[in-house]
């Protein structure tokens, strides 16, 4: 467990335990599923979980949940229908007792007809879960009732519009907010999804940038990366993947801008902490050349 500060050298294990049980009450989760992605979601007793990754990365995201004593799942959100977002959700829908599933109302022309789709839908059925379309604005508390002016919660982001001819700018965004912090994240939405999101008028900035689209160079625009205005970038990504992700252009990009990012593939799954005024990030693994400041 090393936890980056910013300096050349992480900390003592000591110092992380420290502020993990004395000050942090938020965590978000960057799971290391390969070239997928998954993040989890954790404050006190309430969990949102974003995407499971490939099917074959299941038994690691089921893993990581029940490694960190979690039987509910209070939010699922699928961002968008591909194998690696949403391959490894009909079995963690079967392992754990679940909340409100959220999802985008894709077009009738664009929603799939693979065996990934069918499968996910099919652990909903049986489970008598039913999808709630994702509609931005919309505003889920995570707040804990016995806390006064607790501000704890997400906002539905993206999709901004109906009429996508890609999958991927389909994909359900959200901005998680926690005391001064925040947190956002996009799935694989492609430019002209952000383009969207900016000028819908939304409040974007956040502390930390789920990367879209594992950083691809069609994705993490200047207008949106400039909206955000994140310290922190996570990129979700398969070692040596066959797409190249994440591309040099973003990666470029991020340090124009100053944003220090932390992938997957050499941090393994990177935690960010919250106590609602500052945040801290731990890394799976020494970090090394994975991080970029």
């Amino acid at each position: 467990m090393y936890l980056e500060t910013g300096g050349e050298k992480s900390e003592p294990e000591q110092i992380v335990s420290n502020f993990i049980e004395k000050d942090a009450d938020l965590a978000v989760y960057y799971f290391d599923v390969g070239q997928g992605d998954s993040s989890l979601i954790k404050y006190k007793n309430k969990t949102v979980l974003i995407d499971a990754g490939e099917k074959d990365m299941v038994g690691t995201v089921v893993g990581y949940l029940n490694g960190l004593g979690i039987e509910r799942l209070d939010y699922i959100i699928a961002t968008h229908p591909h194998s690696d977002h949403i391959g490894g959700l009909p079995e963690v829908i079967s392992s754990f007792e679940i909340g409100t599933v959220i999802a985008p109302r894709v077009s009738d022309e664009m929603t799939p007809t693979t065996k990934v789709y069918e499968r996910f839908l099919t652990a909903l059925s049986e489970k008598g879960l039913r999808l709630t379309a994702a509609k931005t604005g919309t505003v889920y508390s995570l707040a804990d009732e016995s806390l006064e002016n607790d501000n704890t919660a997400f906002e539905i982001i993206a999709p901004v519009k109906d009429d996508y001819d890609d999958l991927n700018d389909w994909s359900v965004g959200i901005r998680l907010v926690h005391g001064e912090t925040a947190f956002i994240f996009t799935g694989d939405a492609e430019k002209d999804a952000e383009k969207d999101m900016v000028e819908s008028g939304a409040e974007l900035s956040a502390d930390v940038l789920k990367t879209p689209h594992h950083g691809s160079g069609t994705s993490s625009s200047k207008a949106f990366l400039e909206a955000v205005d994140p310290s922190i970038a996570i990129i979700s990504c398969g070692d040596d993947n066959s797409y190249g992700h994440p591309h040099a252009e973003t990666l470029d990009k991020f340090k124009e801008y100053g944003i220090k990012y932390y992938r997957t593939d050499g941090c393994g799954t990177v935690t960010v902490y919250s106590d609602g005024e500052s945040i801290k990030v731990v890394t799976e693994k020494e970090a090394g050349d994975n991080v970029d400041n």
